[in-house]
């Protein structure tokens, strides 16, 4: 029980630095403060902390507290964080999030994007459809595109919270974009947001989005199914062991 109390509260730290609502630099509540926040003890408290200076993200000073490291914060997120945070149902979370936040990044990106801007859009376009037609993944050059949408939002507030959702993303992105259906379907669809942008269409860039995130959703899907059709696989073969997981 205390095991997962802890858990559960370096679960919800995690999100939130991952949000950038604890910077680096930044000193976390006391534990005590902690304590009342999540309705835990001292203990449960300092087994989060722990959790968190062995993932890198943070240093406990003794009388100062705990500390977001400058360093290293992202590269632990892409790492043993994100295994510790995206089980399916923050997945399927942080693509709501994406839905709700994106098509609105795209409409401004229309009305407010510079010259610079479109060329970073269309420098990423590049990058993605260079690694579609060399058949390698993709996901790097999706992460661009997005990232480089949400810059010529002109919102800087706008980027810096979807910039930390693309590294928690990274392993969902890295298998949808194993999907050479998904794949073709999403060049084409950054296509159409990049020119929408171009042309200064606002309504078209947002529906645009919203249409491409929701083939994001379907892409994930087939990229679940694909996964439980290949551990039942392993299930299967003989001699295998009872509940083997792949």
């Amino acid at each position: 029980m205390a095991e997962r109390l802890s858990k559960s509260v370096a679960d919800d730290l995690l999100a939130r630095i991952a949000r950038a609502e604890y910077g680096p630099g930044d000193t976390l509540p006391s534990e005590q403060q902690l304590g009342a926040m999540y309705g835990v003890g001292r203990n449960t408290v300092r087994e989060a902390m722990q959790t968190l200076r062995v993932l890198g993200l943070v240093e406990v000073r003794p009388r100062l507290g705990a500390r977001i490291v400058d360093s290293g914060a992202r590269s632990a997120l892409a790492t043993a964080a994100i295994s510790h945070l995206l089980r399916g149902e923050t997945i399927d979370h942080l693509y709501d999030v994406r839905l709700i936040l994106e098509p609105a990044a795209a409409e401004r990106a229309a009305g407010h994007r510079t010259d610079e801007d479109l060329l970073a859009i269309k420098r990423a376009l590049a990058h993605f459809r260079a690694a579609f037609e060399l058949g390698v993944n993709v996901w790097e050059a999706d992460i661009e595109f997005h990232q480089a949408v949400a810059e010529a939002s002109g919102n800087p507030v706008l980027a810096r919270l979807l910039a930390p959702m693309s590294d928690l993303l990274g392993k969902a992105r890295e298998a949808t974009g194993a999907i050479p259906e998904a794949v073709e379907r999403a060049l084409g669809e950054h296509e159409e947001i990049a020119a929408a942008i171009e042309d200064r269409s606002p309504r078209r860039a947002r529906d645009a989005m919203e249409g491409h995130i929701r083939s994001a959703v379907w892409a994930l899907e087939q990229a679940r199914e694909r996964d439980r059709l290949a551990s039942d696989a392993v299930r299967a073969r003989p001699g295998a062991a009872p509940g083997a997981q792949t």
